[in-house]
C-alpha cells in the first residue's frame, strides 16, 4: 500500500511538473536573455533560478529576449 501511496504522490508531481511546462510554451534565461522552445535541448544546462516562462513569442519578445539560435522558437 505504501508503494501505491508513493507512486501516486510522484505521478501527481510529474504531471504537475509537466503540466507547468506546457503552460508555458517558450522558456528564457535571465542571464543570457536569450528565449528557446520548452523542449530545447540547451535547457538541461540552465540553472533552474535563471528560468523565465512565457506564453507567447511575443511576449518573449517584448521583454527584450532573443530566440535562440539552436531551436528557432
Amino acid at each position: 500500500m505504501k508503494r501505491f501511496i508513493a507512486a501516486v504522490v510522484a505521478g501527481v508531481v510529474l504531471t504537475a511538473s509537466f503540466a507547468t511546462v506546457l503552460a508555458s510554451s517558450y522558456v528564457g534565461n535571465a542571464n543570457s536573455r536569450k528565449f528557446h522552445f520548452a523542449n530545447c535541448s540547451t535547457l538541461k544546462k540552465m540553472n533552474p533560478a535563471n528560468r523565465v516562462n512565457f506564453n507567447s513569442r511575443d511576449e518573449a519578445i517584448n521583454a527584450g529576449y532573443i530566440p535562440c539560435k539552436r531551436c528557432k522558437p
